[in-house]
This record gives C-alpha cells, structure tokens and sequence, in this order.
C-alpha cells in the first residue's frame, strides 16, 4: 500500500495544474500593455494631474471591457437556456435606466438654456428670436448685431 501510495505522490506532483493563472495573467498584461504604460521621468504637477487622469481613464476602460465580457459570458448562458432575448432586451432597458441619471460636471452648460444660470445660451442655439431677427431683417442671426 506504502509503494503505491509513493508512485501516485510521485506522478501527481510532476503534473502541471489546468490553468496556470500566472501564465494567463502574463499574457493578458502583455495584449494591455499599451493601456499601462508609465515613464520614469519627473514632470511638473500638471502633467502629473493630467496623467492621473489617464491613468483613471485607462482603469476605466478595463472595467468597462470586463463587465463587457461578463455581459457577453451571460448572454451566451442565457441563449443556451433560451431567455437570450429577455436578457438581452433586459439589459438595454438597464442601460438606458442607468445613463438617465448622469449628473453634469461643474462649469459646463446645459444644452437646455432653461437650466443654466441666467439661462445663458450655449453657443451655435437657434432660438425663436434668431428665427424671428433672419425673417424681419433678413441675414444670419451669427452676424447680426
């Protein structure tokens, strides 16, 4: 029993785990690499803030490409148990739930001149009063005074 307890030690431990995840992991930095790429050198505070943010948005992306394929793994399980268009159509509407509700960044104008303070127009609107100034006086409503 000793003997073939030691050979089945011995031929286990020479084999090679299913997935070797340090492998992967290697090969999945070296397809991103263009994603997280740094330099050495020092650079003044702005070009550190500016490069935070890059670095932000890189991060971002890669979450946004994971939840992706975990969307994409999903809908491919839910074909299989044929609800594929109920999930598909499921997540659309949660998309677009989901990106109703995105606040507006400080300082940046609303396209609606209702929201904006003093409700300043955004540059290139047509207004009604635009519309009126071209047909009593005739000319674009960019040149008039």
């Amino acid at each position: 029993m000793e003997t073939k307890l030691a050979e089945f030690r011995k031929t286990h431990a020479q084999k090679k785990p299913l997935i070797n995840w340090h492998e992967i992991n290697s090969r999945l930095a070296s397809i991103f690499s263009f994603l997280s790429r740094k330099s050495s050198e020092r650079k003044p505070q702005e070009e550190k803030e500016e490069e935070e943010e890059e670095e932000q948005s890189i991060s971002s992306w890669k979450i946004i490409l994971l939840k992706f394929f975990i969307w994409l793994i999903l809908l491919l399980i839910f074909i299989r148990l044929e609800f594929g268009v109920i999930y598909f159509i499921i997540s659309l509407l949660y998309l677009m739930w989901s990106n109703l509700g995105s606040r507006r960044r400080r300082n940046r104008l609303s396209a609606y001149s209702v929201f904006n303070p003093n409700f300043e127009k955004i540059q290139g609107t047509f207004s009604a009063e635009d519309y009126d100034r071209q047909l009593r006086r005739g000319g674009s409503p960019f040149f008039s005074s």
